[in-house]
């Protein structure tokens, strides 16, 4: 009989004996053969403990990394902790300065009177260059260096300050019609004005007439009929 055989008989007899019985060398636990994984490979046997070792080791490895996770969590956390209070700290040592500052300015009626001072003069003079800008805006159409009539000129402040019909007054006929609006200093067109300006270079500009009543019926006539009918009874 070859060695295979031999062992595979041998196996195979183990596995059937349950008369036999072995001890542990580790633990000392006895145990019957039969109960035994007995294989002739070189490699161990792939049994269902084996399969449970390697998954509680896999579970052991993933709850260490939990474990390494949760305290850099926790870390984390204490890192916010210790933001929210440095962040905390320095609003109160603000807050505190800010009162004492209040203090120290109401203590000293000098200073005081210098800020109130030193308030009413730029109110004043904000005041004096609100007032010059709106007359430069009125008198802007008389300079000579102004390129039109002025007397082409509407006034209607909102949004634009005029209207320009080009050569109403003297030719009787509107050559060309201008959105203008004067600007003192570095003031800019406001988002409404530059929705005006951007009407106007799209061509989104028209004329429009309204009929208002009976054109066969004179006015006067109209006025009097919508009068008594809506006269209130004595």
């Amino acid at each position: 009989m070859s060695t295979d055989g031999l062992v595979k008989n041998l196996v195979s007899f183990f596995k059937t004996a349950r008369h036999l019985w072995g001890r542990c060398p580790s633990c000392g636990d006895p145990f019957r053969l039969s109960d035994v994984a007995i294989s002739s490979s070189p490699n161990p046997p792939r049994d269902w403990l084996r399969k449970m070792q390697r998954q509680q080791a896999d579970l052991l490895a993933r709850e260490s990394d939990l474990d390494l996770r949760e305290s850099d969590l926790e870390g984390r956390e204490d890192e916010v902790r210790g933001d929210e209070r440095d962040i905390r700290h320095r609003e109160l040592n603000l807050e505190r300065d800010a009162h004492n500052r209040v203090r120290q300015i109401l203590k000293s009626k000098t200073e005081l009177q210098s800020m109130i001072r030193a308030e009413r003069k730029a109110a004043i003079k904000s005041s004096r260059a609100t007032l010059l800008g709106k007359l430069m805006e009125r008198i802007a159409p008389c300079f000579r260096t102004f390129a039109y009539d002025p007397r082409d000129m509407r006034c209607i402040s909102d949004p634009y300050d005029y209207v320009l019909f080009d050569g109403l007054t003297i030719e009787r006929r509107v050559k060309q019609i201008a959105f203008i609006e004067v600007k003192c200093g570095r003031g800019n067109l406001s988002g409404v004005q530059r929705s005006v300006r951007e009407a106007v270079d799209k061509h989104k500009v028209f004329t429009e007439v309204w009929t208002v009543g009976d054109p066969d019926i004179p006015i006067t006539q109209q006025f009097s009929s919508a009068q008594n009918r809506f006269q209130l009874p004595e």
